[in-house]
């Protein structure tokens, strides 16, 4: 294999590195709360989401709060509130 070819195929192998680790990072990122509104997430033990681990809530309508953990099973509520500017 050539350098030139060599170089190539490292170059587009960090590309599609930083490509999935983008991605990734932006699967777990939190929804952003504007004004008004408010989240709260469950997450669940596993895939059929019967035993709760832990709750997530934050945003506009409510004091934040979090116990339990955090896992990729989870449901998530959105929900509004009067909020005057």
């Amino acid at each position: 294999m050539s350098a030139t070819n060599k170089s190539l195929k490292n170059k587009l192998s960090l590309l599609l590195l930083a490509a999935g680790m983008a991605v990734s990072l932006a699967a777990v990122a939190l929804p952003h709360a504007g004004p008004g509104e408010g989240y709260v997430f469950t997450y669940y033990s596993d895939a059929t989401r019967t035993v709760e681990v832990g709750g997530l809530g934050y945003g506009h309508c409510g004091e934040p709060f979090e116990w339990g953990e955090r896992t990729r099973y989870f449901t998530y509520a959105k929900s509004t509130c009067g909020w005057e500017p």
